[in-house]
């Protein structure tokens, strides 16, 4: 699988990230707001189509569970044809995880903003606590649900496996077109495995605590997270 960030049109940039699979397909992760007026009308047309798809999917797998919704009711219940779906996201699942997916293409765009200096793991942070603060308003509630119906049902959550593996491969070639080291560096492939862990740690917390303290909570259990890797390194057993 490879991921590409690609550049949409507008006044100013718009990234969504694609991911390409065995079959070609790709889904993407909207950052920007469908009302965005620097976007052309034909692109706000299909963030709206988007949004609605994704609601439809977590409020219909959430109900009825991925296997019992069928591609037409989810279609249906966005009010657009089964063309149009395929045309947006590339798989049933991928509709379920959207916000998954617009915090990862938040977090790249972020990283591709940057001009790294300094410690990488403390340029991954502030990127991916950057991207954190800077999704929807309404990304944080959406979230919770999908983690929690993720965690019910089993072939979303193979398809998030394998939507973060292909993120950890771009996060991976990203770094290594900038640093002018190989991709397959193993330095870079287990900063980029941390960043995520501390992702994953942080997050679970914050999601089974009903993301209570809302962002700023989960972003100060995101530092303590990044702070706690060095530190657990250094961990002893007595005797």
């Amino acid at each position: 699988m490879n991921l590409r960030l690609i550049c949409c049109q507008g006044s100013s940039r718009t990234w969504v990230l694609s991911v390409m699979g065995s079959g070609s397909a790709m889904m993407r992760g909207m950052t920007i707001p469908e009302t965005d007026r620097s976007l052309p009308l034909r692109e706000r047309k299909k963030l709206r189509n988007r949004r609605a798809l994704a609601e439809a999917a977590l409020r219909l797998f959430t109900a009825k569970g991925f296997e019992g919704t069928t591609l037409e009711e989810l279609a249906d219940a966005a009010d657009v044809s089964k063309s149009t779906f395929s045309r947006i996201f590339p798989a049933k699942e991928a509709a379920g995880i959207e916000a998954e997916a617009e915090l990862w293409t938040a977090f790249l765009a972020a990283l591709d903003e940057r001009e790294l200096s300094g410690v990488l793991f403390g340029e991954l942070h502030r990127a991916l606590a950057d991207a954190v603060t800077g999704l929807d308003a309404d990304w944080d509630q959406r979230f919770i649900d999908t983690r929690r119906m993720v965690a019910n049902e089993p072939a979303l959550l193979r398809y998030v496996e394998h939507y973060r593996a292909g993120v950890k491969d771009e996060l991976a070639q990203h770094l290594a077109a900038k640093l002018a080291l190989d991709a397959d560096d193993l330095r870079l492939r287990t900063l980029v495995e941390l960043t995520i862990l501390a992702w994953s740690v942080s997050g679970r917390h914050w999601v089974y605590n009903g993301g209570r303290g809302g962002r700023k909570a989960l972003l100060s259990r995101l530092d303590g997270a990044i702070e706690a890797i060095p530190a657990s390194l250094g961990m002893t057993a007595p005797g």
